[in-house]
């Protein structure tokens, strides 16, 4: 098993799988990061499933594959990638509880690790929902690594898209403020000095076709058209 960092760790914490859903995805995103779970990411996230092969980058609780079956049925194969074992065991479980009855591959690393072999040009859709903002380093370095990766791991006509949380160029309100200062000095969060212009040359360097919007303090990506790894 590759080491934890502590972004991931905490996702060991029973109690924090519990909660997550309420705290972050209700709570947090609502009003604090301002960008809603139910109306923004869920359709978001729905809406650029693939039709063959779908890989999870960062799965937290496995919510929005679990809410998303309708549109994920109509793939084959789910994988989930993910540096903590627990997190995907409890998303493999999540999706199976609500219907999912394709393959669900389960592959734990980190999204700084190359793509296993078997992985490459396999998927026509990878997701990456807050994750980008917890992992160690800043943009564009730590973006542009992942999405080199993740890459790698499109059919030509695949698309990558996700959405983080900045901390560069945004007005985050005084509860976001706390926040941040907590999340960052627990080493939960690091993205201080993630910008949305960084994140978009990041991913402009691996792909043609990049578009990035913002929304409260969360950025939105899509990328297609992988250019040649």
């Amino acid at each position: 098993m590759p080491p934890i960092h502590s972004s991931a760790r905490v996702y060991s914490l029973p109690f924090v799988l519990r909660t997550y859903d309420f705290w972050v995805l209700y709570i947090t995103n609502n009003w604090i990061w301002r960008c809603s779970t139910r109306t923004v990411l869920l359709p978001f996230y729905q809406k650029h499933i693939g039709e063959s092969a779908h890989l999870d980058v960062g799965v937290g609780t496995g919510y929005l594959p679990a809410n998303s079956i309708e549109r994920l049925a109509k793939t084959k194969n789910v994988t989930l990638l993910d540096l903590n074992p627990d997190t995907l065991e409890a998303s493999e479980a999540r999706i199976r509880g609500a219907g999912y009855k394709g393959v669900i591959d389960k592959v734990n690393q980190s999204a700084f690790d190359p793509l296993p072999q078997s992985l490459r040009e396999k998927f026509d859709s990878i997701s990456t929902f807050y994750m980008l903002h917890c992992l160690p380093g800043s943009f564009p370095l730590k973006a542009s690594s992942v999405v080199a990766n993740l890459a790698a791991g499109l059919t030509p006509g695949g698309v990558l898209y996700g959405s983080t949380v900045l901390g560069k160029g945004v007005q985050h309100n005084w509860a976001g403020r706390i926040l941040m200062r907590l999340y960052n000095r627990a080493g939960t969060f690091s993205n201080y000095d993630d910008g949305v212009e960084d994140l978009e040359n990041a991913l402009k360097e691996h792909f043609e076709d990049v578009e990035v919007t913002q929304l409260g303090v969360v950025a939105l990506f899509v990328a297609r058209r992988p250019r040649s790894i």
